[in-house]
């Protein structure tokens, strides 16, 4: 059976975190990665500084990419691609781009090189780092996710997907449970071998970009990512969210696992701040939404954004990565049409400001 492995860890102290990845590496299936290419790939939703719990913390990928070499691994290439990437990938602010650089490692630019991808019926352009890589290893970070609930290592896989070509596939996927498919779909084509998940400074709250950091103190690995994100929703005190729903209904028993450490269901967080499900279940939600939501008719209670114009800088990221084009600036002032508005959240995600509430 699939191990996840959980281990307490207080600090992002460079020993610490080495004998914390090899305790979690020796109590799962970690990969073979002697002689082979290696891409790691850390969340970097925007090139943040690390204290604000946005971005897999450098110090995680540094001991990472260290004990890979530790392992023989013959290349280790690392990458990601920010939802508003416009020039080449250079993380600075958040330290990886230094960690990669003080290990041995080579950054990558997934905008570079990509390749149509066949998922649910959509052509969908994915990092050529991918095939290039013999071996795939996501480190996630601990995050809430104002449409998916929470964020782990099959979610941010998304970043595959380079900068704004992101966006418009929020428009073929509307709901959570459709566009959760649809990450399962990129997910499956990133032959994903290992997760490690960073959970010792966490977000709660409006994530993945506008929550606060608490210090969970824990840090997760597993073959399975799709088990680790199980765990993590577990800790944060969900029932389920939906990639993992809609994964155990297609896959039926792909997120058991054995937990040789600790166990998850001991860890919940009973305060954790959550992202609140405001949906309601109606013959619609039932069985037509996402027809109804291509013609314009919202079908569920899920709340629309709030534009706080006080703290509106008009950097204009809201308006530039809207999928619906339902976003303007009208008289000096952000002003969002509702009923183009299709509620997947991606202005919240990309405001530097904290300009956005969804209540």
């Amino acid at each position: 059976m699939t191990r996840c492995a959980i281990t307490k860890i207080d600090s992002y102290d460079e020993d610490k975190l080495l004998s914390a990845i090899r305790l979690i590496a020796e109590n799962t299936a970690f990969p073979d990665v002697k002689g082979k290419i290696v891409l790691v790939k850390p969340n970097v939703l925007s090139d943040s500084y690390p204290e604000k719990a946005i971005t897999t913390h450098p110090a995680v990928v540094k001991a990472m990419i260290a004990i890979l070499f530790e392992r023989g691994a013959g290349k280790v290439i690392a990458g990601d691609s920010p939802g508003m990437q416009t020039g080449r990938f250079n993380p600075q602010a958040s330290g990886i781009a230094k960690v990669v650089e003080e290990t041995g490692a080579v950054l990558v630019d997934f905008r570079e090189s990509t390749r149509i991808h066949d998922i649910n019926g959509l052509k969908i352009p994915m990092a050529t780092a991918i095939d290039i890589a013999d071996v795939v290893i996501s480190i996630a970070k601990f995050k809430t996710h104002q449409l998916m609930s929470a964020t782990g290592a099959v979610k941010y896989m998304f970043g595959l997907v380079p900068g704004l070509q992101k966006s418009p596939l929020h428009l073929r996927a509307r709901t959570p449970e459709s566009f959760a498919r649809l990450i399962l779909g990129i997910f499956n084509e990133a032959h994903v071998d290992y997760a490690l998940i960073d959970a010792i400074t966490a977000m709660e709250g409006a994530g993945p970009a506008n929550g606060q950091p608490r210090h969970v103190g824990l840090l997760m690995g597993s073959e399975s990512a799709l088990a680790l994100d199980k765990a993590e929703a577990e800790i944060m005190g969900y029932s389920t969210v939906p990639i993992i729903s809609e994964a155990e209904k297609a896959m039926p028993g792909c997120t058991d696992a054995e937990y040789p450490l600790l166990n998850p269901h001991d860890l919940a967080i009973k305060d954790y701040k959550r992202i609140p499900d405001g949906r309601k279940t109606t013959l619609r939600t039932l069985f037509i939404p996402n027809l109804l939501s291509r013609i314009g008719i919202q079908t569920d209670g899920r709340a629309y954004p709030e534009f706080l114009h006080d703290k509106c800088r008009h950097c204009m990221k809201c308006i530039n990565v809207c999928p619906a084009k339902a976003i303007e600036m009208r008289r000096g002032k952000v002003h969002i049409a509702k009923r183009k508005c299709i509620r997947c959240y991606c202005c919240h995600e990309m405001c530097p400001f904290d300009a956005i509430k969804v209540k």
